[in-house]
């Protein structure tokens, strides 16, 4: 999962330009060994091409492991659209990227269903199911579970008060100390819920407006640097990638860090060094897994909405208790027995083949 390793071992790689627009459209689809693979579609500028098929091979197996290790029945994908600098995207030229994204995807038979990213959302992947059925995350007007941001917060509230219950023994948020660190969607849905259940909560930001909302829900505000290394319980990152390094792990004073960012670590030992800290890191990709979870649940596994919560809370708080577990039971970091559980159900399936 470091960011510095470009994985290589995927059942599918390719870039084909789209029809209708000429851009490159680059898919992999790196496991379908547990089921068909599922990942997100990125329409963004890069500085190069290198750096878009750094990210599709990246992101894919990284959704390879989240799968795997919350047990979702799916494997890893990723579909990267990189737009050239200063490339001008008009609603006509995204809907025409998004048809040439349907047919790619269309033409893998079903290995591969494409959900949003970072430049999509669920009324583009409406706009891709006119081509393909093969496509998850679409409106709840169509049908979906509309986007992931409802899923992502259940898993990681879930995950969170799974983690305060082993930690710090406690069954409920009232009176925890708290650091939010970005209210986006989901940081803004925890952050209103603890503090209404009486946690001391410190929230950051890098939208200056949102100081407005914190000063509604009556909790501290900081700037996002202050905020990693607030004096806190649990610390969550719910923002950008790499926060946690080496040089700021000796200066944390939370206990349990469980956010909803993607690469929270800047490299995987990092998590050696929070391991020897006595910190308890539950996992990003187990952490922000509900998601998937919930939204899959919906539309891959056909759930309905509060049966797809309750399986996305019981299977976020089963995967955080076995990892925290084997993590202790083995003495190795929580990072490691996540990518060690992921790894064992891959090869479970592999077995069975």
């Amino acid at each position: 999962m470091s960011n510095l390793a470009i994985p290589t071992d995927h059942e599918v790689f390719q870039i084909k330009p789209g029809k209708r627009t000429g851009l490159p459209v680059m898919i992999g689809v790196h496991s379908t060994a547990l089921g068909p693979a599922i990942g997100g579609l990125r329409i963004k500028t890069y500085d190069d091409s290198a750096a878009g098929i750094a990210d599709v091979l990246r992101l894919s197996q990284a959704m390879t492991l989240k799968a795997a290790a919350i047990d979702n029945g799916s494997g890893g994908g990723k579909t990267v659209v990189p737009l050239p600098k200063d490339f001008m995207l008009t609603p006509q030229i995204k809907e025409a990227i998004l048809l040439d994204v349907a047919d790619h995807v269309h033409a893998l038979g079903g290995n591969y269903h494409v959900a949003p990213d970072v430049g999509t959302g669920p009324l583009d992947i409406d706009v891709i199911r006119r081509r393909t059925p093969f496509a998850g995350g679409y409106s709840k007007e169509a049908g979906g579970a509309g986007g992931t941001t409802y899923g992502t917060y259940i898993g990681l509230d879930t995950a969170i008060r799974t983690a305060v219950r082993r930690v710090l023994k406690k069954t409920s948020m009232k009176g925890s100390r708290v650091s939010i660190v970005g209210l986006g969607g989901i940081g803004t849905l925890i952050a209103r819920d603890y503090a209404a259940e009486g946690a001391t909560l410190t929230v950051s930001d890098i939208d200056r407006s949102r100081r407005d909302f914190a000063e509604e829900i009556g909790a501290k505000w900081v700037e996002p640097e202050e905020a990693m290394l607030a004096d806190c319980e649990v610390l969550a990152p719910c923002a950008l990638g790499g926060v946690l390094t080496h040089c700021k792990v000796p200066n944390l004073s939370a206990k349990i860090i469980c956010g909803a960012a993607n690469n929270q670590l800047a490299t995987d030992d990092v998590a050696d060094a929070l391991k020897a800290r006595g910190i308890v890191y539950v996992p990003d990709f187990i952490a922000n897994a509900g998601g998937l979870m919930y939204a899959s649940g919906i539309e891959f596994h056909h759930r309905s909405e509060a049966g797809s919560e309750t399986h996305t809370r019981e299977g976020i708080a089963r995967n955080v208790d076995i990892v925290l577990s084997e993590a202790e039971r083995s003495v190795i970091s929580t990072h490691s027995a996540a990518i060690d559980l992921a790894l064992a159900r891959l090869d479970a399936a592999s077995k069975r083949v």
